[in-house]
């Protein structure tokens, strides 16, 4: 039994190191399960729905998911790659504003693209019309056309912005 208690201590003591011994000394004194279910150990979410579509705010940071490129009760035909960025960025610009926030707040950005060797190019273009100046830290991800979810999506987007 002692052993164990030593192994435990053992494995918070890089966490009083880095943190300081006044943290250490109450991470090892508090249950693990009164944290767990105490409101400051989770972050507080919200979800916020607008005209445009919904996010997840908490604290400053909204949290916007998986805005697809094309769905047929907007426009009847998919389109390019261009129209379906734009047709992207352009939701999610609803989004934000409907959240109190805007572009300029826009701190990542996640796309998944289909052939991407032969979509980026074009989805650049379009793409620096939103972020012209300071755009933000941006990733993606490739993959097949038929791998998207639904025929005819070429693209799909989820970002973090701010709230002032």
């Amino acid at each position: 039994m002692k052993r164990r208690e030593i192994l435990k201590g053992l494995s918070i003591l890089p966490l009083v190191a880095s943190t300081g011994a006044v943290v250490g000394k109450q991470l090892l004194s508090e249950n693990p399960t009164d944290k767990a279910n105490s409101d400051e150990w989770f972050p507080k979410k919200e979800l916020i729905k607008t005209a445009a579509g919904s996010c997840i705010r908490s604290g400053n940071l909204l949290f916007i998911g998986g805005i697809g490129g094309w769905y047929a009760r907007q426009r009847a035909e998919p389109g390019d790659i261009k129209v379906q960025i734009r047709s992207v960025l352009n939701t999610m610009k609803g989004i934000l504003e409907g959240a109190g926030s805007s572009m300029s707040n826009v701190l990542k950005i996640q796309m998944t693209v289909a052939d991407p060797n032969k979509n980026i190019p074009a989805l650049n273009e379009a793409y620096q019309e939103f972020f012209p100046e300071n755009p933000p830290t941006r990733s993606y991800s490739g993959s097949k056309t038929s791998q998207m979810g639904r025929d005819g999506i070429l693209c799909q987007v989820s970002c973090i912005a701010y709230v002032d």
